[in-house]
């Protein structure tokens, strides 16, 4: 299906008027259109394209059959040298091969012969002449380079065939254009604390009925927690109070809630040149020394506290 072009059309569920082999509600015109090589004899329209497209495609799209790998083969003279080697015997040496033929060196122990085609394992050794022809069919449905190195060892083989698999993957405006613009980044490094209240991680929790801040020493797992009240400004004031106490940090981090990320907070720590590292959503790990001291003081809580 290589071939051909489609254009896609969704007929909603409500009017099929019944299931058949092709088209639940075909339209257009009974008789086919003529297909032609003079472009300027037919109407532009979007049919128009579509035949020929595909008439241009089965033009372009050639077939790679034994007997042109054959023919390729003997009409090549580094191939030809290739399988006179294989046939009487395989040098032991690098430099005994013909400067042409040294990538095969280090394939030699797997290459053989049948009827005048050089293989390697139970792939076909394809000649100069025709790689370009297998690179085109192994891309002409736009596959990754995975895909298309999955392909190629299960048929055809040259030294440096990932290379060019790789090449013409990179090199191909619609790949390049469909691939996705945000690829995963690098995981951001962590600072790790030199002295104490360096770094500092804060989490909000709620246990029975009351909500508490923990902010939590990095270097020490010195624990500090708050009732917490008055949303970002209870937060803003909770910090403040640990930073007269215990120093200016360099960095704070917390998950994504709203008392960290609003506008107050937000200005609170640009003013006092603290960086603010936010969590991955979703993610309690990215911010375990935090999650750690909630888990901490929770059990404290629950130990030293009644039913009253």
């Amino acid at each position: 299906m290589l071939r051909y072009k489609f254009k896609m059309l969704h007929a909603p569920g409500a009017k099929n008027r019944a299931p058949d082999a092709i088209l639940r509600n075909p339209t257009g015109d009974a008789e086919p259109m003529v297909l032609t090589d003079d472009i300027s004899s037919v109407s532009l329209n979007n049919e128009s394209y579509l035949y020929l497209s595909v008439a241009h495609s089965i033009e372009n799209l050639k077939c790679v059959t034994w007997d042109k790998v054959r023919t390729a083969t003997s009409s090549d003279e580094s191939m030809h040298q290739l399988v006179e080697i294989i046939e009487t015997s395989v040098p032991a040496a690098r430099t005994d091969f013909p400067s042409s033929l040294q990538d095969f060196f280090l394939f030699r122990d797997h290459l053989s012969t049948v009827d005048g085609v050089a293989i390697y394992k139970d792939r076909l050794v394809i000649p100069p002449s025709l790689r370009q022809d297998i690179l085109t069919s192994l891309h002409s449905a736009h596959q990754g380079v995975t895909s298309m190195a999955s392909r190629d060892e299960q048929s055809v083989f040259w030294p440096g065939i990932t290379a060019d698999i790789t090449s013409i993957r990179n090199n191909c405006s619609h790949c390049n254009r469909m691939a996705p613009s945000q690829p995963n980044p690098p995981p951001t490094p962590l600072v790790y604390a030199q002295y104490p209240f360096q770094c500092i991680s804060a989490d909000f929790f709620h246990y029975k009925g009351v909500n508490y801040l923990v902010i939590v020493d990095r270097y020490s797992n010195w624990p500090i927690v708050e009732r917490s009240t008055n949303g970002s400004t209870g937060l803003i004031n909770s910090l403040r109070k640990t930073f007269v106490t215990f120093g200016i940090p360099d960095e704070l981090a917390s998950d994504g809630g709203p008392e960290f990320t609003s506008t107050a907070t937000q200005d609170f720590l640009k003013t006092w040149g603290i960086h603010h590292k936010l969590s991955s959503v979703a993610f309690p790990h990215s911010n375990c020394r935090a999650e750690v001291g909630v888990k901490m003081i929770k059990r404290m809580i629950t130990d030293n506290t009644g039913p009253k």
